[in-house]
């Protein structure tokens, strides 16, 4: 089936071809050509300039003409630039821009405003012009045991630069006690005061000659507070005064400040809160309370976002939201007005200030129980409450940051608060010096500073930067 076989061998011989194929190819860029041009301008043209010697001639001034001129003219240039003075427009700005600002407390100037170091005198109360260059400063008794007869005064200090001058540049007497002072939001040479003897005065500083005040009213208590309501729309001005017989009195001032009119009388009828049949009786001592006396009233504040809505604090404790467009008489008299709209949680303590937000619809309101309670104007009971160490006697709102309230009172500490949450603000810290009781505190918006006076009729003033906060 298999077989054997042998065959003959076949072979090739392997051959590697070592040719590759190759091609040429040339590559040259464009030769560059470089030109140049000359410019030249086709015509020139000088030109000299040589002042001549004129010989000025003698001018003749008519000096009785000029100052005829100077005296028709004053008066509306005085007011154009107080206009300018008021303005807010540049309040922010820093001309230099590569300059850090710092953020730090810093006394300026201490200052005791009587010759003689008196302990029963105190600064009442204090208020800066609204162009921010003279400070008003109040004094007053710190106690009275029956009508109060003092002569006192109201001292002017004139602010130049940075430093409030040593002696007042003027001083204005009062048969009485001052317990209220305010000067006029636009015009920066109208003062106006309330007094322990119930009169309410006002003062046109324009004039230097003449110290003679306007008497307004007289109330039958002492006065706790003076307001000028700011002018709204197809409005005036109204200057508002209360007191602790229970009235708040509105007038509307013209002719210069000069000429009065009462126009409207207001109470807080006594019937919405009977533990004020225990309140003392008058200042005076020998004097009793009217019969139809209401509410002894302590502080008000007007709301900004509403011209006609003001939040009014009593001594009992009770806070209520009237309204001077009110137009419930009071026994049956139509030129008495109960203005309350709307009641609040009652303190336990006299109210002591009460502010209205500048920016949201709240107010803060302080009383004698050591508590600071915040309050949204449409509802009853506080949002929150503040307790402090010792009683807080005002309140006042910042200016860099006017969600921020300042509180002093009854030590030597100024606290600050933050309104929407009511917790304390503790990157500053505010001491004043003279180590007494603080009295009034007011902030000069204009100058970036504040006026702080104590129990002992002391004087400071800070320097304190808006960005503070």
């Amino acid at each position: 089936m298999f077989s054997t076989k042998s065959l003959d061998v076949v072979s090739f011989n392997s051959e590697l071809s070592t040719t590759k194929s190759e091609t040429s190819a040339n590559v040259q860029t464009t030769e560059i050509v470089y030109t140049a041009g000359d410019t030249q301008t086709t015509e020139t043209r000088s030109i000299g300039i040589q002042t001549g010697n004129e010989q000025k001639e003698n001018v003749q001034v008519d000096y009785d003409k000029l100052a005829e001129f100077l005296n028709r003219v004053t008066p509306g240039v005085l007011e154009v630039l107080d206009e300018a003075y008021g303005t807010s427009a540049f309040d922010e700005y820093d001309p230099d821009v590569t300059e850090v600002s710092t953020a730090n407390i810093k006394l300026l100037k201490k200052i005791n405003t009587l010759k003689e170091s008196d302990a029963q005198i105190k600064i009442s109360d204090l208020s800066w012009s609204t162009v921010g260059g003279t400070l008003a400063v109040g004094h007053s008794y710190t106690y009275h045991k029956a009508w109060c007869d003092h002569i006192s005064a109201i001292q002017l200090y004139s602010l130049t630069a940075d430093d409030l001058m040593d002696a007042p540049v003027k001083t204005l007497e009062t048969n009485g006690c001052v317990t209220a002072l305010c000067y006029h939001p636009v015009e920066p040479s109208i003062l106006v005061a309330g007094l322990s003897n119930w009169d309410v005065l006002v003062w046109n500083l324009r004039n230097d000659d003449s110290v003679t005040p306007v008497h307004v009213c007289t109330h039958s208590d002492c006065v706790s507070q003076v307001y000028w309501r700011p002018r709204s729309v197809n409005d005036v001005t109204l200057l508002v005064s209360s007191s602790r017989d229970g009235y708040i009195l509105t007038h509307k001032l013209s002719a210069n400040f000069t000429t009065v009119q009462l126009h409207k009388r207001l109470k807080i009828v006594k019937e919405r809160n009977p533990v004020e049949n225990a309140r003392p009786r008058s200042a005076g001592g020998t004097r009793e309370r009217a019969a139809e006396a209401g509410l002894c009233i302590t502080s008000f504040d007007f709301s900004p976002k509403h011209s006609s809505i003001f939040i009014v604090g009593t001594l009992c404790g009770g806070i209520y939201k009237c309204s001077l467009d009110s137009v419930t008489p009071i026994e049956g008299d139509a030129t008495l007005i109960d203005p309350v709209i709307d009641e609040y949680e009652r303190r336990d303590g006299s109210i002591t200030c009460i502010k209205c937000s500048p920016l949201r619809n709240l107010f803060v309101c302080s009383a004698t129980d050591k508590e600071v309670c915040i309050y949204d104007l449409d509802e009853h009971v506080s949002q929150q409450v503040i307790s402090v160490d010792n009683t807080v006697v005002g309140l006042t709102w910042l200016t860099g940051n006017q969600d921020i309230f300042a509180a002093y009172g009854a030590d030597v500490f100024v606290r600050f608060f933050n309104v929407m949450d009511g917790k304390p603000v503790t990157c500053a810290k505010f001491e004043v010096t003279s180590k007494e009781s603080i009295s009034s505190l007011r902030i000069n918006s204009k100058r970036d500073m504040v006026a702080v006076g104590d129990v002992r009729a002391n004087v400071e003033i800070w320097k304190f930067p808006r960005n503070l906060f």
